[in-house]
């Protein structure tokens, strides 16, 4: 509870609220299918959120939320879910736990562009096999399988170019932000094992 009164906690929400906010109001720009801050929320979430439910909880409720805006903004109407979207979810909660394990507390450009490229990798992979799972459209054998994944491909690398585009934009803005007000954004000392 004494964590929530600080303003780190406050300030990290609002970057994934930002990032949110950029991801309703993109459709209404030109850019590419798939550029979107949605992996690199998971990301920045499990490397900056010091409890591991937080680092999942708040981009999942992200994602989310401007699922439920890009739903009605499209479709007239509030979807709760969709088909498939555990694929997606879970693929995001996946990114969370990883960059938790792998980046919380040990962030670095280097990491980061490391985690955004395997983020778009693990994306590209686990959701276009969910994608051709139990698909009627592509034949359940592997020439399917590897037909849905050429079919994927160009979005992946405007995925790639949105991990790497946000992840800079997301983690670059925080440590700026900290640089610039080091006594109000002071990093959480890890506790040595």
């Amino acid at each position: 509870m004494k964590n929530l009164l600080t303003p780190r906690p406050w300030v990290l929400l609002l970057f994934v609220l930002l990032a949110v906010l950029g991801r309703v109001a993109l459709p209404h720009w030109p850019h590419l299918p798939n550029f979107a801050p949605l992996d690199s929320m998971a990301l920045f979430g499990g490397a900056y959120f010091a409890r591991r439910r937080w680092a999942v909880a708040v981009p999942l409720l992200g994602v989310w939320l401007s699922d439920l805006v890009l739903n009605y903004q499209y479709l007239g109407h509030v979807q709760l879910f969709y088909s498939g979207f555990y694929w997606q979810y879970g693929t995001y909660a996946l990114l969370a736990l990883l960059a938790h394990a792998g980046l919380h507390g040990r962030v670095s450009g280097l990491r980061v562009a490391g985690a955004g490229v395997g983020a778009a990798v693990l994306f590209f992979l686990i959701t276009n096999f969910g994608v051709w799972l139990g698909s009627a459209t592509y034949p359940q054998t592997g020439t399917g399988l590897a037909a849905c994944y050429a079919a994927g491909w160009p979005f992946f690398n405007h995925s790639l170019l949105s991990n790497l585009f946000y992840c800079t934009v997301l983690f670059g803005g925080l440590e700026l932000a900290q640089w610039r007000f080091p006594a109000v954004l002071a990093r959480p000392r890890l506790a040595r094992a």
